[in-house]
């Protein structure tokens, strides 16, 4: 009987002198292998395996049980940084198990820019027991680990400098906005813009993007003088220039003239035009398309990329396969891609902007993405894709828990005000404490705030802040009586919200109505679309194909619509000729449609030439080109739904 629990105890010791965790991993620089990389395993500060992989990205470890390794990867591209394997807690019943994890190791350029390579003090990466029979992923430190090593632009201001500080100019980035007689909606787009000094010599030369922002980087502002504004098209005469800054906050106006406008500068004028953290939005929409096929690429996550290919940002497409990426820098490089799994054989993905005017196809591979370059300077392709922030949507959302995750705060009355603290909706937090903000105007900054009605929430020391992905955004204390108030940092407005491009069909797609009460139940809604012809023609451009496209999936998603298409001329021209033309693009506009499929009886058109100008610009009124071409659309009345 004595022999039993030696046998056992045997046993147990040769399961213990094989059984062991087998890491095996995969080296990859932006999803591409990366070789001769130097792997030191540690057990305390003890150097236990040495190994490189030379010509190879792959390699294996292994290691025995009862111990904490960390595993460290040494490349002359990269900082050296290293993970973590706990397996000194795994059960003697357990220990007769090869545990064996796979991973895809990721390097990162320690020249990168937006990488911040502080954070590798710390393990990238933590492997746990999972209290059966493998070692798994610390998904929660992972997560949150991830999201520290892009770094997130944080509020510079030039002007503030210490007082006892020597004073030292920097460069500084001049950036605004052009538009056509103090209207916003009338932006002075793709013109020649011009930064001179105050000895009337150039500085540098640009041009105003589609939606009439501008930007000069590494510029010293005591050295500015005046702008110029020009234009070969001759399109703004009669105009008065207005530039805003990138507040929308008026700045100076001229009066454009033959040869262009110049706006002369004072200091705070050049203050007000000052702005270290001006960033650009992108965004289009995604068809994939084939030999006779197109539809939109919905549900997929788009990529945001800078030139070494680090992923700086992702986001997903909705149901219109549109997407939209803020915070892009001037006069950078970036990739906007695809997983190329995304794409079979045969297919292509091809770029609109936002108008759905083609852009270009993503074809591309860069690090296993279908991918287009773009630099963020005054180019074709940039101005094209650059969106307005009058032209996004935000939706807004977290979770709110008293103390901890076991005590969601439901039946609670959240505001959201923008920087001025207008409020600007409302939303009531649900049973699990999530609450939701749908399709707002965009807004850099907000503010949350809530009324301690009954001191509900004085039952809790903390109120928790939580992303709707149940990761943790704000621990914040609160104060008995005092309401709840919540200003996010820079670090946290990106995890609170996200974007959309405005596109009023959306809702009706989705069939869900949005919380800007734009309700459209029971209501005759306008649409208002740029349908492009050929001058004096009538034939379909294949921009105007697109934005039909559009209209056809609305159509077939909601069979209750019907749609009465108006076109819409200016008033240059013979009055008669241009009633006729409208009514004959109108009509090339409903017959596209209904060649798709969709019932006649669905569809009215009518042309109503210049009689319904959207402006003063009728015959013989001295307007510029950019107000007549205002009145040039086709529009969309919704008579059912």
């Amino acid at each position: 009987m004595k022999k039993i629990p030696i046998i056992f105890f045997l046993c147990l010791l040769c399961f213990s002198m094989w059984s062991q965790v087998t890491i095996i991993g995969h080296n990859q620089l932006n999803n591409s292998k990366i070789y001769n990389t130097k792997i030191f395993v540690k057990d305390g500060n003890d150097i236990v395996q040495k190994s490189d992989t030379k010509t190879s990205s792959d390699f294996t470890i292994k290691l025995d049980f009862g111990k904490i390794y960390r595993i460290y990867f040494q490349n002359a591209q990269c900082p050296v940084m290293f993970m973590e394997v706990i397996a000194n807690n795994i059960p003697i019943d357990k220990k007769a198990y090869n545990m064996v994890y796979e991973l895809n190791v990721p390097f990162f350029y320690k020249t990168d820019e937006d990488v911040d390579t502080t954070v590798f003090v710390k393990p990238f990466h933590k492997v746990v027991y999972n209290g059966l029979t493998k070692m798994v992923d610390d998904t929660a430190y992972n997560n949150a680990f991830a999201r520290k090593i892009i770094k997130i632009k944080e509020d510079v201001n030039p002007y503030d400098q210490k007082a006892d500080a020597p004073k030292i100019e920097l460069p500084v980035t001049i950036a605004g906005r052009a538009c056509l007689n103090g209207n916003l909606k009338l932006s002075i787009t793709n013109k020649s813009i011009t930064l001179f000094n105050k000895k009337g010599q150039i500085i540098k030369s640009t041009r105003t993007n589609r939606s009439g922002m501008f930007a000069f980087t590494g510029i010293k502002a005591s050295e500015v003088g005046k702008i110029k504004i020009e234009s070969k098209e001759n399109d703004l005469n009669n105009g008065e220039i207005t530039l805003f800054n990138s507040d929308h906050k008026k700045v100076s106006t001229a009066k454009y003239a033959t040869g262009g406008c110049e706006i002369s500068l004072k200091d705070e004028d050049v203050k007000n035009l000052t702005d270290n953290n001006f960033t650009y939005n992108v965004g289009g929409k995604l068809i994939l398309a084939s030999a006779g096929q197109k539809k939109f690429l919905v549900n997929k996550t788009i990529y945001l990329a800078n030139k070494r290919n680090t992923i700086i940002r992702k986001t997903t497409t909705n149901v219109l396969g549109t997407f939209v990426f803020e915070d892009v820098k001037p006069d950078n490089t970036y990739f906007i891609g695809v997983d190329s799994k995304e794409v079979g054989n045969g297919e292509r993905i091809d770029f609109l902007n936002k108008d759905d005017k083609f852009v270009a196809n993503m074809d591309t591979l860069a690090a296993a993405r279908r991918s287009i370059k773009i630099t963020s300077d005054y180019n074709k392709t940039f101005n094209d894709i650059t969106i307005g922030e009058d032209e996004m949507r935000m939706n807004v959302k977290a979770k709110l828990y008293g103390d901890n995750i076991n005590n969601p705060i439901g039946k609670l009355k959240i505001l959201l005000l923008n920087d001025d603290y207008q409020v600007i909706d409302s939303a009531l937090t649900d049973d699990f404490g999530q609450f939701r903000f749908k399709y707002l105007p965009f807004l850099k900054r907000f503010y949350l705030s809530a009324e301690n009605s009954n001191n509900i929430l004085d039952v809790f020391n903390n109120i928790l802040v939580y992303s709707t992905e149940d990761n943790m955004i704000k621990i914040m204390t609160h104060e008995k009586g005092a309401k709840f108030k919540y200003k996010p940092l820079a670090t946290e407005m990106s995890k609170l919200k996200d974007i959309e491009i405005d596109d009023p069909w959306l809702d009706l797609v989705t069939g869900e109505p949005k919380s800007n009460k734009r309700s459209i139940s029971g209501a005759k809604r306008t649409i208002v679309e740029n349908l492009l012809f050929d001058f004096g023609k009538y034939d379909l451009l294949p921009q105007a194909r697109e934005i039909l496209d559009k209209v056809i999936l609305v159509m077939n998603t909601n069979k209750n619509v019907k749609l009465e298409l108006s076109a819409h001329t200016d008033s240059k021209g013979n009055d008669a000729d241009n009633l006729k033309l409208s009514q004959m693009r109108a009509k090339a506009a409903r017959e596209y449609v209904s060649k798709a499929g969709i019932e006649e009886s669905r569809l009215i058109s009518v042309g109503y030439g210049e009689s319904k100008l959207l402006n003063k610009c009728g015959n013989n009124v001295n307007c510029s080109e950019v107000e007549h071409a205002q009145n040039r659309r086709v529009e969309f009345k919704i008579l059912e739904e």
